[in-house]
């Protein structure tokens, strides 16, 4: 089972995207970037939709170099609209968007970034061995109750 990760990030910041999706990757995260995922003739605000609506959670990635980006912001009010799991990453020094001031973040440490990108991978593992945890609970509910049917159905002729 795959556990999607939407990185929402100003393209200033790419730098940090490209070391985090390292480290996800190896936990076996699928990483969305949304940059990497729009083609030419895609309608943009559409396929955003769509690639947040097909992630379990919307990391973002808010770094100094980042200035202000719209699309941050669009992504993030999507997030929240379909009320996905955010959680952001702030650099030292930036600027926390005004939709993010009440939640939690991971501080990205410019001395050892790498520290704060192992603690939002371990934190993501975390969702997705939860999330691991739920399908197979499902699916052991779905045949179990498929096993009963069965029986019902072959006693009843």
């Amino acid at each position: 089972m795959t556990y999607n990760v939407f990185i929402s990030s100003s393209m200033d910041d790419m730098h940090l995207v490209q070391e985090l999706r390292k480290i996800l990757e190896q936990y076996g995260i699928n990483v969305i970037i949304p940059s990497e995922e729009i083609t030419p003739s895609a309608l943009i605000a559409e396929k955003i939709k769509q690639l947040i609506q097909s992630s379990d959670c919307v990391l973002v990635i808010i770094g100094k170099r980042g200035r202000r980006s719209g699309s941050v912001d669009f992504e993030l009010g999507i997030a929240t609209a379909q009320n996905k799991l955010i959680i952001p990453l702030i650099e030292e020094g930036a600027e926390k968007p005004s939709i993010l001031l009440n939640k939690a973040y991971i501080v990205i440490d410019k001395n050892k970034p790498q520290l704060s990108y192992e603690s939002a991978a371990k934190y993501l593992n975390n969702q997705k061995i939860e999330k691991e945890n739920r399908d197979t609970v499902g699916g052991l509910l779905l045949l179990g109750l498929g096993i009963l049917i069965l029986g019902a159905l072959i006693s009843g002729d």
